[in-house]
């Protein structure tokens, strides 16, 4: 987490989940950061490089709605998250979601200072932009989950319908889409095929790139995308990978994954380097092909 990150307002409180919470002043102050990052949102949306990927955005976006307690809000980005494929993130950006609980816990915007000393502009703008996005979303989405609740115990008093009602008649018109859109998506994601199980060689024969591979390919064919077109492609399809001295070679199609050792002839190309980026780029370079498209999570 960035060393004490400073807020721009000073004596901030915890937020308070439901109504309470959204109050014209974290509205706006929220707004402002928004709007102070020109670009940010776009670029963090994939129009610009050097920036936060799909996977990561939607990670930022939940971390922040869990830690305001809005579950409307991580629900509907948890269907994005599980439609781009579970994964980790990378420990090297672990500062960004410490940033974003921080702002999380304030309320209100944190100075990025430490966050622009460690990475690119363009990506600490991607990250306010996002963090900006995702805290006005809780606000909307944790009044409308405390709103039901007190619906539900019958505890609601005339002011908070009032106000709320205010509310959820000027967001309504985006919320609903962005919920409807979600239940499809998490439908979709349930429809999609599992990847199969891989064939791989005898433990005693399998080299280090064939290990490496196995362990990397659940994560980077998680993507519904990646697991229903490249897993289910009618061609097979062959790409050897080199690393650490030794060579591997993915076979993707007709609903198998076979990993071998070596570079077979077949193999439509041969990458040298780590695992993991190798990955994300022949995944990513195999739907090009199939004239699909494909977003800077590949």
């Amino acid at each position: 987490m960035p060393a004490g990150p400073e807020g721009r307002a000073t004596g901030a409180r915890e937020p308070s989940p439901g109504p309470a919470g959204l109050s014209p002043t974290r509205l706006g102050a929220w707004t402002a950061e928004l709007l102070s990052v020109p670009g940010g949102l776009l670029a963090a949306y994939g129009v610009a490089p050097r920036t936060v990927d799909p996977r990561t955005r939607e990670q930022l976006i939940v971390a922040v709605a869990e830690a305001n307690g809005a579950r409307s809000t991580a629900w509907v980005h948890g269907a994005w998250l599980e439609f781009l494929g579970a994964r980790d993130p990378d420990d090297v950006l672990a500062p960004l979601f410490d940033y974003a609980a921080a702002c999380a816990r304030a309320g209100v915007p944190l100075d990025a200072t430490t966050l622009e000393a460690a990475f690119p502009p363009e990506l600490v703008r991607s990250v306010r932009a996002t963090v900006a996005v995702a805290q006005l979303s809780s606000l909307v989405g944790g009044t409308a989950d405390e709103l039901w609740a007190r619906l539900r115990d019958r505890s609601v008093t005339p002011r908070d319908a009032l106000g709320a009602g205010a509310v959820f008649g000027l967001t309504l018109p985006l919320v609903v889409p962005a919920w409807a859109f979600a239940g499809m998506v998490r439908v979709v994601t349930g429809l999609a095929p599992p990847l199969p199980a891989v064939d791989l060689p005898p433990p005693a024969e399998a080299n280090l790139a064939v290990h490496l591979l196995a362990e990397a390919l659940p994560s980077y064919l998680g993507h519904v995308l990646a697991r229903t077109t490249i897993v289910w492609w009618p061609v097979p399809v062959a790409v050897a990978f080199r690393m650490e001295g030794t060579s591997a070679t993915l076979r993707m199609g007709r609903g198998r994954l076979a990993i071998t050792n070596g570079v077979e002839p077949d193999a439509v190309a041969v990458l040298d380097g780590g695992v993991e980026p190798l990955l994300q780029l022949a995944a990513g370079a195999i739907l090009r092909e199939m004239g699909l498209p494909v977003g800077r999570g590949y």
